[in-house]
């Protein structure tokens, strides 16, 4: 045939890049493809990512933008304004805020089948990935066990992925469980890769999958890591009548036997001495009423805001506050037995109380 030539009109894009880029994008960040960095951002709302061709076979744009946007929620909007989240060159020898990004990294894709299809392909998947037990917030006692500092941050993160902005995230892992769903056994049987220096290599694709069930409440998938426990032991769970319920969707009845989600946490280590939430950055003021002992017993504490009056703090903590230093130091409080009322009335296990520790990263 002869006389014709065709022109494209369409070019080809890769549906898990696509959805990704798309994500990005409407969180709030720009896209820029490079060869002068892996993965990295550049502090004023650009991240900066390899071109193709410095890619890992295991390696993907999705993957990389995923681990990219986990950073930005571990560090915040103060990490969001530093150039390569603030991280620099001395994350080999302090590493706790990697380390919490790669949790964040493992619970928010876990949930939707792809933590091994979304892993890490730098030297961290050798040295910690790999050993982040099935719920990737755990932690050994002997390193602080819950309040172990990447375990903190990286809840932290988690809650701050539960914010109207960062809903593009969730939508981003729903529909890359979806492709992932889409790509059968059958298909990938035979996709190898075969490289002059290297042996065949199965696809990544079958790394990912099925999602995890959700949970007769309907807020997070089951987690088949807490077996043995359920709602009936978790500090989340109230009742109202013949039934129980979950804090996080109060409106629902659950079965006696409704399994533990991903945010079970054990009502029965539920600990103010651990805790101190509510009397650090959880909350901003105590309140205290004029009749109350603590004006004259602990003057040196109360601060007069025109007709109002309440505890001086100091930072962020109340300034009554000892302890909680480090992950294995207690809190206390040096005025307990005159405590103001507000104090007395904060309840362990409440809601507020809940909410406190949600904020400070020991709850989800």
């Amino acid at each position: 045939m002869t006389g014709s030539v065709r022109i494209a009109t369409r070019r080809y894009q890769d549906p898990l890049a696509r959805v990704w880029l798309a994500c990005a994008e409407q969180i709030g960040f720009r896209v820029r493809r490079t060869t002068g960095a892996y993965a990295s951002s550049d502090g004023r709302g650009t991240l900066l990512i390899a071109d193709d061709g410095l890619f890992d076979p295991d390696d993907s744009l999705a993957q990389m933008l995923f681990h990219e946007l986990c950073h930005a929620l571990v560090e915040g909007d103060t990490g969001e304004s530093r150039e390569d989240w603030g991280l620099g060159y001395g994350i080999g020898s302090n590493p706790w805020r990697e380390h919490a990004c790669l949790r964040l990294q493992a619970y928010l894709a876990g949930g939707v089948g792809l933590r091994d299809f979304f892993a890490p392909t730098t030297d961290f998947r050798v040295t910690f990935w790999n050993s982040l037990p099935e719920d990737p917030f755990a932690a050994a006692q002997a390193v602080g066990g819950r309040r172990e500092r990447s375990c903190i941050a990286a809840r932290i993160g988690a809650w701050r992925a539960s914010l109207p902005r960062w809903q593009p995230l969730h939508q981003a892992l729903a529909a890359s469980s979806a492709i992932a769903s889409a790509v059968t056994p059958r298909q990938l049987a035979d996709d190898r890769r075969t490289d002059s220096d290297t042996l065949p290599l199965p696809s990544l694709w079958t790394d990912a999958a099925s999602p995890s069930a959700l949970h007769p409440a309907g807020h997070a998938p089951i987690a088949e890591y807490f077996q043995g426990h359920g709602c009936a032991d978790c500090a989340w769970r109230f009742t109202d009548g013949p039934h129980q319920h979950c804090q996080h969707a109060p409106d629902v009845a659950l079965p006696d036997t409704a399994p533990a989600c991903r945010r079970w946490e054990a009502a029965a280590e539920l600990d103010c001495l651990t805790c101190g939430a509510c009397c650090r950055e959880a909350y901003d003021a105590v309140e205290v009423t004029d009749d109350e002992a603590v004006n004259h017993c602990h003057p040196e504490l109360i601060i007069t805001d025109g007709s109002r009056r309440k505890l001086r703090r100091t930072g962020s903590r109340c300034a009554a506050l000892s302890g909680g230093h480090n992950a294995h130091e207690i809190y206390a409080c040096t005025i307990y037995p005159g405590r103001p009322r507000t104090c007395r009335d904060f309840t362990l296990g409440s809601e507020n109380c809940l909410d406190a520790r949600k904020r400070v990263g020991l709850s989800l």
